[in-house]
């Protein structure tokens, strides 16, 4: 109950105490006291509600007090944030005046406040794009959005573009009418870039800078479109550096690298801005000469190419000279789609490597047909060793002083009933590309030495037998672990195996097939350097492997009667290499005035027809048994 009405009440029951007192005293005094009692009364409820206002005012001022407190401090909030936000914050009036801005803003434009404050921001951002303004004014406006967010492109004072991403918000007043619209930009220009960065790795060999493989399909794909639609040619060369692998071994892998980003300039600058240059890896490139409408422009572009390539090129200040092949197909003309132009252009390309290389070849059908044929001849030769179709032929050596035959040579042969006898370098060069080379070379190594220990066995110790090596068994970390547990599985001296390699061989990965040859030394094996005078070798390595052997090259041997300067290069390799104390034999030798050549000029000991042909092995082992004078040799 309120405190007023009890008052009231109370005044009321003493006036009626004090009324039933004085009743019995004097009715005059009564009433003069119930009119005071009631004054009292009246008096204090006036003073209890006017008490009551008073709280209630105090407690207004207070409510007021921390309403206005509590605004000043969300003002403050509000400012805080507005300043030091990294994001850049603007108020618009409706019509686009920039009505506040805060700090990171005018940072982010390059801007004093000054200079923003009054102009249309609006005709700023879109100042080409009024359209797509209104469209987005009047869809807030609407509520049919309630916040427009877009990432563009504007610019700083400086004239610098820079990308950001911008949000505009309406706000509008206690009767919902549009009031101002609030502007926050973000500038995310380093994420951009960031973005490109990633897309240009995506597309491009970082290397080079060249478009990748993915680059390369795509801008054919949109090619073969734009031919389709409009009957245009164009042209696809696919092409590799000649032997870089060499050079790349030589000259280190940092400076091959330097090497290959001068190559792809040439290639850049050899062709329009319309055309693509792509690097697909390693030293392979492909290059997209679009609207050819004659085949002659293909060919001026392809010999362009060779040309700038040849030239010089210094690396780590080493003058460096190179040469490319290149494959050429055009579309409509050798194929519909990218798969079918680059496999064309690739059998193109191999085409120009068997023609000497630093040369172009274009796609022809017949090329196809070969290929075909050739994979046709891998897939048997594949199966050939399962099906024991490889069998050994063996050529002898003789010592030019005694007429003693020293050793023999294993030579892989091949017989199937498809392709009949295969020529030797046609079996190996298959071999190398199939990866088969190794089983095959496993194969010759046991068959040689088992034959061998036979030899031996039936008194023809002295005897040598000498194997050819690959590229890929050199690669091999278990090779010289497999030469000696071939020669303890026959029981025979490590001096009785000679591996012949070339010089080619060796300057494909110097620095590992010096490191082999050192390990089958360390065994005992005898080195030989095959078709010596036609590579790289040189006299300090020589001296440094110790070598046992160099055979002269037949194409050598086959001139010494008719061509000086094979004469001359002849004797002075085989002076060369007696007086290292080296043996020298002479490959190819067949006819009578060959052999008493070598015997003036004191070579060592010949390998040839003069001596015979290569023999099965009961065919040698009866010459072995019977050999013939030489001059009853049959040529």
């Amino acid at each position: 109950m309120k405190r007023t009405p009890l008052l009231i009440i109370v005044s009321m029951i003493l006036v009626l105490v004090t009324n039933s007192l004085f009743l019995l005293i004097k009715p005059e005094i009564t009433l003069v006291l119930s009119l005071t009692v009631v004054s009292l009364g009246l008096a204090l409820i006036l003073a209890q509600q006017a008490m009551q206002e008073k709280k209630s005012v105090a407690r207004l001022a207070l409510e007021k007090q921390a309403t206005e407190v509590k605004l000043q401090e969300q003002e403050g909030f509000f400012k805080t944030i507005f300043d030091y936000t990294h994001t850049g914050v603007a108020i618009l009036q409706l019509d686009g005046t920039l009505l506040k801005i805060n700090k990171a803003l005018c940072e982010m434009l390059g801007y004093s406040e000054a200079d923003l404050l009054g102009i249309n921001f609006y005709q700023y951002i879109y100042s080409e794009d009024q359209e797509k303004l209104d469209a987005v004014l009047r869809q807030l406006i609407e509520r049919k959005n309630k916040l427009y967010q877009a990432e563009q492109q504007c610019f700083q004072k400086n004239g610098d573009a820079i990308w950001i991403i911008l949000r505009l918000s309406l706000v509008r007043d206690n009767q919902d009418k549009p009031v101002n619209f609030i502007v926050q930009i973000q500038n995310i220009t380093l994420q951009k870039k960031a973005e490109e960065r990633l897309r240009h790795m995506a597309y491009h060999d970082p290397l080079t800078g060249l478009a990748n493989r993915n680059k390369l399909e795509q801008f054919i794909s949109h090619i073969l479109a734009s031919a389709r639609r409009h009957q245009q040619g164009f042209a696809l060369l696919f092409l590799d550096l000649d032997s870089f692998k060499n050079i790349n071994d030589t000259i280190g892998h940092d400076a091959g690298d330097l090497l290959l980003q001068v190559i792809a300039e040439r290639l850049h600058n050899s062709v329009r801005s319309t055309d693509m240059v792509a690097r697909l890896g390693g030293d392979e490139f492909v290059l997209v000469i679009t609207d050819v409408k004659k085949t002659e422009v293909v060919a001026l572009i392809a010999q362009k190419i060779l040309d700038n390539i040849l030239k010089a090129i210094m690396v780590t200040g080493q003058e460096i000279y190179i040469t490319t092949s290149i494959g050429i197909s055009l579309y409509p003309f050798d194929g519909q789609n990218m798969q079918t132009l680059m496999k064309n252009a690739d059998l193109a390309l191999y085409r120009a490597k068997e023609h000497g290389r630093n040369n172009y070849q274009f796609y022809t059908v017949e090329m196809t047909s070969r290929a075909r044929e050739k994979m046709d001849l891998q897939n048997a030769l594949a199966h050939a060793l399962a099906k024991n179709e490889f069998f050994l032929h063996y050529q002898p050596k003789m010592e030019l002083k005694t007429q003693r035959i020293t050793g023999i040579e294993a030579l892989l042969r091949w017989k199937n009933k498809e392709y009949g006898m295969t020529t030797p370098d046609e079996i190996i060069s298959l071999a190398e590309e199939t990866g088969l080379i190794i089983p095959v070379s496993a194969w010759i190594l046991r068959t040689a030495c088992k034959q061998l220990k036979q030899w031996h066995q039936m008194g023809f110790t002295s005897l040598t037998m000498a194997v050819n090596c690959s590229a890929r068994q050199f690669k091999q970390g278990t090779f010289t672990e497999e030469v000696s547990q071939v020669m303890t599985q026959f029981d025979l001296p490590a001096r009785a195996l000679e591996i012949e390699i070339t010089e080619t061989l060796i300057m494909q990965d110097p620095e590992n097939t010096l490191r082999v040859l050192y390990a089958l030394k360390d065994l005992g094996v005898q080195i030989a350097i095959d078709d010596f005078g036609t590579g790289y070798w040189s006299l300090g390595n020589l001296r440094r492997l110790s070598v046992d052997k160099i055979k002269i090259d037949k194409s050598f041997i086959k001139q010494v009667i008719a061509d000086e300067t094979s004469a001359a290069i002849t004797s002075a390799i085989i002076a060369m290499v007696n007086k290292l104390g080296i043996i020298s034999i002479a490959e190819g030798v067949e006819t009578k005035e060959q052999y008493h050549f070598l015997i003036r000029e004191g070579c060592t000991e010949i390998q040839g027809y003069y001596i015979t042909q290569p023999l099965s092995d009961e065919m040698m082992t009866a010459f072995l048994q019977h050999p013939l004078p030489v001059s009853e040799t049959v040529t």
